[in-house]
């Protein structure tokens, strides 16, 4: 692996390329093919590094006085308005004069720009960027009862850069709706199981036993259709893209291809599970 190289019109300042050198070698290691100074196609702003990985653009500004500049916000707009694949990181060398001021990670985090700490000895990410192409929306028309503050808080964390916090978040509640809807069902004597019992089944067999007629007592038909066990099923997968962890961010930039359309099916299932809990008297 061999370490990039500024020409002799490069307009990274002397004082960053230290910096932009280590960060450079933290992506290589990690299978991403980096560039210099080189622009992204139709892009407002060339950054110091161009990091390519699994169909990810990685940005990353190298500076030895850290600042947000126009340039830079303008960048980041770009970005998230074209709704590309990519995220916008600043990196900056972490010492006894180091200053990074409130303001400006304000700034950085409202324009979706991430920072990335370098010490001789590692490259921490301080917080995540956000990325266009992973932001998502669910349909306004759902309704989500009780649930509504908890909802916008996942998704407003996913869409803010905390992609795994926010979809652990819509995979939590979920499961609890699940688990709200299954013990009223026992309690309510609507199922042949003890309340005791299903609180200490799996999700799996929750699922299941909420979808399963001959479960329900006094000939009730299942509350649970067959579509949506199907679609609970489904979004239990969910769970193993946030738990397990990965070799590498190559492997974790492959994973998060899959965050947005399970983030998307979370709130279409509680909006489906809350009137359920409701007929349940």
């Amino acid at each position: 692996m061999s370490p990039i190289a500024f020409n002799k019109d490069a307009f990274t300042p002397e004082e960053a390329r230290p910096t932009a050198i280590a960060v450079a070698r933290w992506l290589e290691a990690d299978k991403f093919k980096v560039e210099p100074e080189r622009a992204l196609d139709g892009a407002p702003y060339r950054t110091t590094l161009l990091a390519r990985s699994a169909g990810l653009d990685f940005l990353v500004e190298a500076q030895g006085s850290p600042s947000f500049s126009p340039g830079l916000k303008e960048l980041a707009t770009w970005l998230l308005v074209e709704r590309k694949y990519a995220q916008l990181y600043i990196a900056v060398e972490t010492t006894e004069e180091t200053v990074l001021s409130g303001r400006m990670l304000d700034e950085m985090k409202k324009h979706g720009c991430g920072l990335l700490l370098v010490t001789a000895d590692e490259i921490e990410v301080a917080f995540e960027a956000r990325n266009g192409a992973l932001i998502v929306t669910h349909e306004p028309t759902l309704k989500f009862g009780h649930c509504k503050r908890e909802v916008k808080e996942a998704m407003t964390r996913f869409n803010h850069g905390e992609r795994k916090a926010g979809l652990r978040d819509m995979c939590e509640l979920v499961e609890r709706e699940i688990n709200t809807l299954a013990r009223k069902l026992a309690r309510k004597g609507w199922i042949d199981r003890a309340e005791t019992i299903v609180e200490g089944m799996d999700f799996s067999d929750k699922i299941n036993i909420l979808a399963s007629p001959g479960r329900y007592t006094s000939g009730r038909p299942p509350l649970v259709s067959e579509k949506l066990k199907t679609d609970l099923h489904s979004f239990r997968g969910a769970r193993n893209l946030v738990d397990h962890p990965v070799a590498s961010r190559r492997e974790e930039i492959k994973r998060e291809r899959q965050f947005p359309e399970r983030m998307m099916m979370g709130p279409r299932l509680i909006a489906e599970l809350v009137p359920l809990q409701r007929k349940v008297r």
